[in-house]
């Protein structure tokens, strides 16, 4: 370690002087190099239903998008097909 470099107070990992956060744990000076934040705990709480609930749709429809947009890309789409037909 040099003696620019310091220790994650959360994980040990060795970090440049000035860092703004540990790239290892995520703690960071503005969460207060998260003293509270227990990396054991935290995977134990983890459950991957919700997760796999909460990222991935049940249906194959895609409710996020705006409906110009999907007009947008329907007509580009149909644009293309008709200039490859042309050529």
């Amino acid at each position: 370690m040099n003696r620019s470099d310091f220790a994650c107070p959360h994980c040990g990992a060795e970090l440049p002087s000035g860092a703004k956060f540990c790239r290892f744990c995520g703690s960071s000076d503005s969460d207060g190099w998260r003293d509270e934040f227990d990396v054991e705990a935290d995977a134990d709480d983890f459950d991957y239903d919700e997760f796999v609930e909460d990222n991935f749709s049940s249906t194959a429809v895609n409710t996020n998008t705006r409906p110009i947009w999907r007009l947008v890309a329907l007509v580009l789409l149909v644009l293309f097909a008709l200039a490859y037909m042309i050529q």
